[in-house]
């Protein structure tokens, strides 16, 4: 049995826990403001598994699916990042009973973490279990009296914040899905010479624009109210990637054109967008 089925099982079984609960809860929340909530915390996880993962290298992923360790990596933080740690949140944030399910996912999330290491589908290196169960309960503490402070304050620098971990995970997206396909890669000497693995360098100077870049849109479209305000996000995007093209820093291969990236981005932004006009209205429940 190949690695990446551990993996896409606890995301299958993270989805459809996320799926159930919020239509068990549909009467309750709005269904937008779960799916905004649920895009929060992946945003929120993703920023966290980069610093631990992509800076201090504290476990691998054995997906097993890519020879490259860094390729494992990536492929192993989107599938658990954006399925496990969203889910639990949501069941976390809707349930009455949230100090009883923290426990159970406290005790879920270590034993998957010894269970997985057992049968040498994932690493420690530094990381140690007590730190697991440490950042579960952190992180789902954080999860509902966010969501709290979401229910009451869906204005101002609650909403703002909320859309930009919204945004980070939105436009961050396609970057590592074309990087592993081996579309395109970003490449400045002296972060790959300090990184030595193309996928890590990548990743880290995408990121660390994304970063900028989804405080800018945040800015454009959630602090200022005015239509024409949406539109320089694109125009930030396109002038910055033909930019790294210009400089060297974006490389595309297999046939991959630059117009490709352009047009992949841009469609993000606007799905971001789209989501911010219609989601997490301060007038409605």
């Amino acid at each position: 049995m190949q690695n990446i089925f551990w993996y896409i099982i606890i995301a299958i079984i993270s989805l459809v826990s996320t799926g159930y609960t919020i239509y068990l809860k549909r009467d309750t929340y709005r269904v937008s403001t779960l799916l905004v909530f649920y895009l929060y915390m992946a945003g929120f996880t993703w920023i966290c598994e980069f610093l631990v993962l992509g800076l201090f290298n504290a476990y691998s992923y054995k997906t097993g699916f890519f020879i490259d360790p860094w390729a494992q990596n990536l492929l192993g933080h989107l599938i658990l990042n954006t399925t496990f740690y969203p889910a639990a949140a949501i069941i976390v944030v809707t349930s009455l009973r949230r100090y009883t399910w923290i426990s159970f996912f406290i005790a879920l999330f270590t034993f998957i973490d010894y269970l997985y290491v057992y049968i040498r589908v994932y690493e420690h290196h530094w990381w140690r279990y007590y730190m697991t169960a440490i950042t579960v309960l952190v992180l789902l503490i954080i999860a509902y009296k966010w969501f709290d402070r979401l229910k009451q304050k869906r204005y101002g620098l609650t909403r703002a914040i909320t859309f930009y971990f919204v945004a980070m995970v939105i436009i961050h997206t396609p970057a590592p899905i074309l990087l592993l396909m081996g579309k395109q890669y970003y490449k400045i000497g002296f972060v790959n010479n300090l990184c030595g693995n193309l996928y890590l360098s990548s990743i880290i100077i995408i990121f660390f624009y994304h970063v900028i870049e989804a405080l800018l849109l945040v800015l454009f479209t959630c602090v200022l109210k005015r239509w024409h305000w949406s539109l320089i996000p694109f125009f930030i995007s396109i002038v910055t990637q033909s930019i790294f093209v210009k400089m060297g820093i974006l490389i595309m291969e297999g046939g991959w054109r630059f117009a490709y990236t352009l047009i992949v981005y841009e469609v993000f932004i606007a799905i971001f967008i789209l989501i911010e006009k219609n989601t997490l209205k301060p007038n409605t429940n």
